[in-house]
């Protein structure tokens, strides 16, 4: 079957590729993703360790998770929909570089400065590589498999935030150098990553010169869909701004507040709302992914819990939130995935998906440099029941928005 050119010039993604070579092209790319993501969160146990090497505090540690999430941003309103033109697998290859790169410079870090450079262009790998992919493993897949889609893709996003913390935990207590053997090993690893995206099938034919520029969101033209898109977004904004708070605050939070000091035992509590999550996403009924209640209902709770916990300076109590918010979190995610694949023009299928994980990364990006700017003025715990107030609020708007009832 012969591609079509689109009225806007926008070359149409081909059928998916037939037989084995799909197949493979599909599990590499997840493989890939799942290695991507857990570069994005590696860092995360490191912050303790760099604090006194480096001379800086809290609203800096703030700073630095808020540039990852900024360098996301960017990609996904710059980058990520240029794969629409120019195919999946240039972009897809790109990223990886990028990884690369910005692992290097974790390696040479030894002032703020690198550290920043480092951590915005790990946003930008893990924003090109987050809509392109997704939006490939659609295509390998066929519009037939859109639930294994959604199912794979969530879990390699999940999957790989969680290790990512896991693993740096356990190089950081148990390694010979706590802020260089991991990301050693992580460079290895991005080898035979790039080696999996070059033989992955492209599913963009005839690619042309695309043209760099700021992209406006792009939403579904159809007014039913645009509200079941947007009330998806903005399930998944808050679903992010829970998992930045929380990943932004429980280093600090275990090691001066509840003496915990093992890095291994830090990371793992990090990766532990993620893993939950991953859990959720695969593992929960259908009516609770497809529901309108069951995502919002469990991330309220879950930061309701996470404040308790934080007042009252409870391990269980926030070990308790960790596992209702990651419902949440998992859950949100999944169907707004599979909300954003049904909704996409196949011409178009990574615009609307970079819109998707806009939204995704402004609410990491929103809450956690709220809370790096409240933080010098008032008191920690003040600061964080402003933001989850903020937060309950933007899940139960989403929720209680109407559905549209015109199709025009």
């Amino acid at each position: 079957m012969i591609d079509n050119i689109a009225p806007d010039g926008r070359i149409q993604a081909v059928p998916p590729v037939d037989g084995r070579r799909a197949r493979a092209g599909f599990w590499l790319v997840a493989a890939v993703y799942t290695l991507v993501m857990l570069g994005g969160t590696l860092p995360l146990p490191l912050y303790a360790l760099w604090a006194p090497q480096m001379g800086f505090g809290p609203f800096t540690t703030t700073l630095i998770f808020a540039v990852y999430a900024l360098g996301t941003v960017l990609a996904l309103m710059v980058f990520a929909s240029l794969s629409d033109r120019a195919g999946r697998r240039p972009l897809l290859a790109a990223a990886v570089l990028a990884a690369a790169t910005s692992t290097v410079l974790f390696l040479l870090a030894d002032d703020v400065g690198t550290l920043l450079a480092a951590r915005f262009l790990c946003g930008l790998s893990t924003g090109v590589f987050t809509a392109t992919a997704t939006a490939a493993l659609g295509e390998l897949a066929g519009a037939k498999h859109t639930r294994r889609v959604s199912t794979v893709s969530t879990a390699a996003n999940m999957g790989g935030l969680g290790l990512g913390t896991v693993v740096a935990g356990l190089f950081a207590q148990y390694g010979a150098n706590p802020t260089h053997l991991v990301f050693w090993a992580y460079l290895v690893s991005l080898a035979p990553a790039l080696l999996a995206v070059i033989v992955t099938p492209e599913t963009v034919t005839a690619p042309q010169r695309p043209a760099v520029s700021v992209r406006r969101p792009t939403i579904p033209d159809r007014q039913a869909a645009r509200t079941e898109f947007l009330r998806a977004a903005t399930a998944v904004l808050a679903a992010f701004a829970v998992s930045g708070l929380f990943s932004s605050l429980v280093p600090s939070f275990l090691r001066e507040q509840l003496h915990v000091h093992n890095a291994a035992a830090v990371g793992s509590e990090v990766g532990l709302l993620f893993i939950v999550a991953l859990i959720a996403l695969v593992a929960a009924p259908e009516r609770w992914i497809s529901g309108r209640w069951p995502a919002p209902a469990f991330l309220v709770a879950g930061v309701a819990v996470f404040e308790t916990g934080l007042w009252t300076r409870s391990l269980p109590t926030f070990a308790t939130r960790t596992l209702l918010a990651g419902t949440g979190i998992g859950l949100a995610f999944r169907r707004g995935v599979g909300v954003a694949q049904r909704l996409a023009d196949t011409r178009r299928r990574a615009d609307l998906l970079s819109t998707y994980f806009l939204f995704a990364y402004t609410g990491t990006i929103v809450p956690t440099l709220a809370l790096g700017l409240l933080d010098q003025t008032i008191n920690q715990d003040v600061a964080t029941l402003i933001l989850a107030v903020g937060v309950i609020a933007t899940t139960l708007a989403g929720a209680l928005s109407r559905p549209a009832t015109a199709t025009t």
